[in-house]
Parts: structure tokens; C-alpha cells; sequence
């Protein structure tokens, strides 16, 4: 009898385990929404987007929103959102969001909570690259009012937050301005294997998640998914005529190489010292993110300026790293998509990635954030050295 009763207990404990592993669901998406800022109201506008798609229960949709005080909602809510419905999960009261550990801690209790064979995280906010709060046109990542806080990235912060996922992530999408920056990509491109995001600003609708989820499932593969959602941004605003349209998807497995190519131009740019080819290829790139209404841009696309590199290189040394440069960016970035309507961007080489390339008329803000790019694992590349003594006076 007690045999019996034993291989019972087996049996019993052989079947819940393999209902557990069938309860585990193809993807969790998780959704974290730092909206204790300006966009509070766009962001109950996303979630009610995200309700109108179409997908099965293989998806988990999850999303923390944290509201700001002139919300009547206030505080942070966790939900499950289904087609057409979204179901309340918590309420966990005022928190920072502009804290890392927030970020952290949603990701492992929604990972956790809902398993599945794949996880993706989207972090929808204001954003502006790797440059500090002290920038105020526009705040940086994650702004939370309330607390005065935001996710620092040259101090690490966003990469701490991600590594400290306990589980890797597939997809890795920004929902927030000027993200799709090398320096950023190189903070995180090893807790991920797809980036997600736009180098340019990012309309107040955010991503067409209405679109982006109901074609979710139809995808044959984690790096087809990540072109459709970049195709689905880009043909919202396309249809809608809002410009500009700027949307890349990077694929980290090959970020590395694109790394070690910038360090081995770095470590010749003294030979080509003297050459107004650099000078000549950062005033014939469109500029990026503005200090201010009133102040120059300080990043370029660094597809755009490898690419004059390259067709005005008077040596063979800079024309062959200049073109392994751009071979790696074509090989990093699986989609890349801009229009500007009427006139369209400066050329069909912007839409990779921005890079920070701070002039002459921008001296000061390179003086006064070097120290903190310097922290950036980025930095590595010796990209400052080439910035200081080759271009800067």
C-alpha cells in the first residue's frame, strides 16, 4: 500500500511538473512605463492601444505605469492587458521610476510571474541618450518629477538595471527619444540580443502597439519580429505624414565588431591628422538631438559620417577602415528606416545610430560632459581621444 501510495505521489508530481512547462507561454512583454512626467497622459493612450490588438494567450502583455501626481489615478499600477480588456494586477503606491532598481525589480517579478521561452522589455518614457538630467531640453531617460530622478547613463545606472535582470532579454525596445545612440547600445548590447529604438525624436503617439502586437505571433523568428515592429513604426507615421521618421533595430550579436572597428580608426587618426575630411563629413551630417532651442546639435549619424569618410578618403589606410566601418553598421543594423517629408533626410545614409560628435560652436558642452563619457563603456573605443585631438581645439 505504501508503494502504491509512493507511486502515486510520483505520478502526481510527473503531471504538475509537466503542466507547469505547458503553462509557460511563447513570450512576456513586459511594459515600463515611467510617466511621472509630461507624458502622463500619453501614456493611459498607449495601454489603451495596446488593447486594441489581436494576439492569443501566448503573449503576456504586462505594464507598470507610474502616474504623476495630476493624474486622479496617481501612483504606480501593475496590469495585464488582453485584447479589448485589461485586467488591474496591483497597486503598489508612489516609487521613483527614474530609479534603476525600479526597473529591475519589474522586469524579475514579471519574468518570473508569467515564464515564458522568450521575454522582451520595452521602456517607454522621455529619453535622450546617454546625456545627464542637467541637459533639461529634453530630460533624460525615465524622468520622474515627484522623486526628481532619472536612469543615469554615463553613471551606469541603465546598465546595472539591465544586468541585473535575471533573465536575458530578446528584444529591448525604447519607446522614448534619441535612443538609438552607440553609447547607449554599448551600456546594454550583452543583456540583449536586439535593440530597439529611434535615433531621432519620437512623436507623443509612441509605437503603433495596436499594429505591433497583433502581428507579434505571425512572425516566423525573434529577428523577424524586431524588423516588423520597426516596419510598423515607420509606416504609422508614414501614413499619418508625421516627420521625421527615424526607427533602427540593432542586432548585438555583431555589435562588437563595429566596436573594435572604431577602435582601430581611433588608433590611427593620428596619421590622418591635418585632414580636412573630418571637419568637412561633421558639417555635411544632418545634427541631432539640440542642446537646447537655441543651441547647435551634438550628435550625427554615424552611418551618414563614415559614409563621406569614405568617398572623400585621400589615403588607402582611411578609405579600407572607413569601410569596414560601414560594413559592420550594415551588418549591426538589420532595419534601418527615415523619411522627412518633403525633401527627405540629407541622404539615404542616415538611420543607423547617432554617435557623439560634438564641433567647435559646442566646445563648452564637451568640455563639461567629457569626464562623464569617459565612464561610458563606450569610451573604449577611444572615440573621446579622436574627438579631442583631432577635431576639438
Amino acid at each position: 500500500m505504501k508503494l502504491i501510495k509512493y507511486l502515486s505521489l510520483v505520478v502526481l508530481a510527473f503531471i504538475a511538473g509537466s503542466c507547469s512547462k505547458n503553462n509557460e507561454s511563447a513570450w512576456t512583454v513586459l511594459v515600463y512605463m515611467a510617466a511621472d512626467n509630461s507624458l502622463n497622459f500619453e501614456a493611459a493612450a498607449d495601454m489603451a492601444d495596446m488593447m486594441q490588438a489581436e494576439f492569443s494567450d501566448e503573449l503576456n502583455l504586462i505594464v507598470q505605469i507610474d502616474y504623476s501626481a495630476a493624474d486622479p489615478q496617481s501612483g504606480a499600477y501593475r496590469y495585464h492587458i488582453f485584447p479589448s480588456i485589461s485586467q488591474q494586477i496591483s497597486y503598489l503606491g508612489e516609487i521613483d521610476s527614474g530609479d534603476g532598481d525600479q526597473l529591475t525589480a519589474f522586469a524579475n517579478w514579471g519574468f518570473e510571474k508569467y515564464p515564458s521561452s522568450n521575454q522582451a522589455l520595452i521602456i517607454w518614457s522621455h529619453g535622450n541618450g546617454w546625456y545627464p538630467k542637467a541637459r533639461d531640453i529634453p530630460p533624460s531617460l525615465c524622468p520622474d518629477v515627484e522623486a526628481d530622478d532619472y536612469i543615469n547613463i554615463s553613471g551606469g545606472e541603465l546598465r546595472q538595471a539591465i544586468t541585473n535582470i535575471n533573465e536575458h532579454l530578446e528584444i529591448l525596445l525604447f519607446d522614448a527619444c534619441n535612443m538609438q545612440t552607440v553609447e547607449v547600445a554599448a551600456e546594454i548590447s550583452d543583456q540583449t540580443d536586439f535593440i530597439i529604438a529611434s535615433e531621432g525624436g519620437v512623436n507623443s503617439d509612441g509605437f503603433p502597439y495596436a499594429e505591433i502586437f497583433s502581428k507579434w505571433e505571425e512572425q516566423t523568428s525573434v529577428q523577424n519580429i524586431t524588423r516588423e515592429i520597426g516596419y510598423q513604426y515607420y509606416q504609422y507615421y508614414f501614413m499619418q505624414e508625421i516627420y521625421p521618421i527615424a526607427c533602427s533595430v540593432l542586432k548585438t550579436s555583431m555589435f562588437d565588431l563595429l566596436l573594435a572597428a572604431l577602435t582601430d580608426f581611433t588608433a590611427d587618426w593620428s596619421s590622418f591628422a591635418g585632414d580636412d575630411v573630418f571637419t568637412q563629413g561633421r558639417q555635411s551630417c544632418l545634427e541631432f538631438n539640440a542642446a537646447g532651442f537655441t543651441n547647435p546639435a551634438l550628435d550625427v549619424d554615424i552611418k551618414e559620417f563614415f559614409t563621406y569618410i569614405n568617398a572623400n578618403a585621400e589615403s588607402d589606410s582611411l578609405f579600407n577602415i572607413s569601410s569596414e566601418i560601414l560594413t559592420t553598421i550594415e551588418d549591426c543594423y538589420i532595419f534601418q528606416k527615415t523619411d522627412d517629408f518633403p525633401t527627405g533626410y540629407t541622404s539615404d545614409d542616415v538611420g543607423s545610430a547617432l554617435i557623439w560628435f560634438p564641433d567647435d560652436e559646442t566646445q563648452w558642452f564637451f568640455e563639461d560632459r567629457k569626464v562623464e563619457y569617459q565612464l561610458l563603456k563606450f569610451s573604449q573605443t577611444n572615440w573621446l581621444d579622436f574627438l579631442e585631438n583631432s577635431f576639438t581645439n
